[in-house]
């Protein structure tokens, strides 16, 4: 199965998921991250806004703020085609409607640089038991990834989201843990 194909069935089972059952999977999933040790050793983590029936990140941001963690959103900008982060306080209701449709940061919100992130919580498609990430064919994450080698990558999906395997390029960033309503995985040792 090629990536295309593979990103209209990993969204098809996501999609297939009742409301009801998604708003539960997606607060365990969330639980099982911020129960994770990545994330009590973080001191400022990034953090995606839930869009088209993705994991929720609403827990997490809440937990960091109550344990005084610093939160960063990603903008889209399109062109250049690219995510610039921004300091977030962890009010949904102060975001606005960006590209795509999906709430993000006002460009004029202070500017956080890639180097002080150190734990991203990672969107996609799909993940692998190794690590490996599907996005959503855009190549955002994948711009912005390599910028933040040095910060923990965590994977937030529902288990219906994880398989076996995925196909990978040699630019692909592989997660070093994944959180599903299942638990948390470490991948690849936690600092």
């Amino acid at each position: 199965m090629d990536k295309h194909e593979l990103r209209t069935d990993m969204l098809a089972r996501r999609q297939a998921l009742a409301p009801d059952e998604r708003k539960r999977r997606s607060l365990a999933a969330q639980a099982a991250l911020v129960g994770s040790p990545a994330f009590a050793l973080a001191h400022q983590i990034m953090i995606y806004i839930a869009f088209r029936g993705e994991v929720g990140t609403e827990r997490i941001a809440e937990a960091a703020v109550a344990a005084g963690k610093g939160l960063v959103l990603p903008r889209v900008v399109r062109a250049p085609r690219g995510l610039v982060l921004h300091a977030y306080s962890g009010d949904p209701a102060t975001l606005a409607s960006g590209a795509y449709g999906i709430m993000e940061p006002r460009p004029e919100w202070p500017v956080v640089e890639p180097a002080q992130v150190d734990l991203v919580v990672v969107p996609g498609v799909a993940f692998d038991r190794s690590g490996g990430r599907l996005g959503y064919g855009g190549g955002y994450y994948d711009r912005l990834l390599p910028e933040l080698r040095h910060a923990r990558l965590i994977g937030l999906a529902f288990e219906c989201q994880v398989v076996d395997g995925l196909p990978h390029d040699p630019h692909d960033m592989p997660v070093g843990g994944l959180a599903t309503e299942l638990g948390y995985t470490d991948i690849r040792g936690d600092r």
